[in-house]
């Protein structure tokens, strides 16, 4: 590899490292704090934020991947113009399109990485995600207890508080439980308690040392009991299938259903490793800077054709799930329309390079 190949390659190594730590700490912290609210309001127990938000920032993985390579390309690119270092290649025989092998040097591993992931890890990350979602939608009641936070069961019947848990030992203290039913409603508390399976499977509150005051409608009798040791039934939903989205089956079960759903599907993955070597590409002419103009607007372009080709993606994604398009059109078409838009951008940049050097040469 010559003395250009490795400068160009570790400068883009070094800034798409940063990038991508960025990107990927943005989504983690977004990530969390929604998590964590969903937790604080008792839809989620605090011992799944973790695992969720793990699969979670797995699952965005090739998307991030790809939107570190072309903002990586175009700011080291645009930098070396405005400090003009692109000047000295220039004077020494590079032309422009001299950066598209070092370019494709850099964005070859991490196009392979993407397409392991878009093709095999992040559709894992995703079946996991659904599949912990749908498990917490028929999880018991007690799994989401959080101190200091009434929780409302599932069928609406019974609320629950609890004002403190020994992470420890599992124990529960402070036990308030109001219960409504059709004749009757009762307020049970007790000082202490804690979560037990019967041999039916059955999942109950077990409450000691307290109190259960029921008023009974019909009658308007009032009856208060002092008990050592009361259960609760935790109200539990019926175990249904879970249920799969494209994004979550494998790769080789789509392959083998042939179908135009899993066709669309297979676009996508099989196009996010190909459009990041095409936004690489891409970011080469529109890096361009001109000292007197403005210096971040070849960023925003980058971001608007990430957006535009991953937009173009989706819409070829949707014609092949709706049986418009055959499988084979929306492989080929987005790509051929963004490899025609780096050819048409790398001609016109390259005369504005011949340009740029004479400009400078005669100041």
């Amino acid at each position: 590899m010559s003395i250009f190949s490795r400068t160009i390659v570790k400068e883009y190594s070094v800034t798409w490292a940063v990038i991508f730590m960025a990107l990927l700490l943005i989504v983690f912290v977004t990530q969390l704090v929604r998590y964590l609210g969903y937790a604080a309001d008792g839809s989620v127990p605090f011992r799944s934020v973790l695992l969720l938000l793990s699969l979670g920032s797995i699952k965005n993985l090739p998307i991030l991947f790809s939107l570190s390579i072309i903002l990586s390309v175009t700011l080291s690119l645009s930098r070396w113009y405005r400090d003009s270092e692109m000047v000295i290649w220039g004077s020494s025989g590079k032309s422009i399109s001299s950066w598209v092998p070092p370019t494709l040097l850099f964005v070859a591993p991490i196009s392979v990485l993407i397409a392991v992931l878009s093709l095999y890890v992040a559709p894992w990350a995703e079946q996991r995600l659904d599949a912990e979602k749908q498990a917490l939608e028929v999880n018991d009641d007690i799994s989401t207890l959080s101190p200091g936070v009434f929780l409302e069961s599932k069928n609406g019947s019974t609320i629950f508080f609890v004002n403190g848990l020994d992470a420890t030992s599992q124990i529960l203290s402070g036990i308030f439980i109001f219960d409504r039913k059709r004749n009757e409603m009762s307020v049970t508390s007790a000082s202490r308690g804690w979560q037990e399976q019967s041999k039916k499977g059955g999942i109950y509150l077990v409450a000691q040392d307290g109190y259960r005051y029921t008023e009974f409608a019909k009658s308007q009798e009032f009856d208060a009991a002092q008990f050592e040791r009361y259960g609760v039934r935790m109200d539990k939903a019926s175990p249904q299938e879970t249920y799969v989205h494209l994004s979550g089956r494998s790769t080789m079960s789509l392959v083998e259903e042939a179908s135009p759903h899993s066709y669309s599907e297979l676009i996508w993955r099989i196009g996010l490793p190909i459009s990041a070597i095409l936004l690489a590409l891409i970011s080469i002419p529109i890096s361009f800077v001109n000292n007197r103009g403005g210096r971040s607007y070849s960023v925003a372009v980058g971001v608007l054709l990430f957006l535009f080709y991953k937009n173009i993606l989706g819409i070829v994604q949707t014609q092949v799930y709706q049986s418009s398009w055959s499988v084979w059109m929306g492989l080929i078409f987005p790509h051929l329309v963004m490899l025609i838009v780096f050819i048409l951008l790398l001609a016109i940049r390259s005369r504005a390079w011949r340009a740029f050097l004479v400009s400078v040469r005669s100041a």
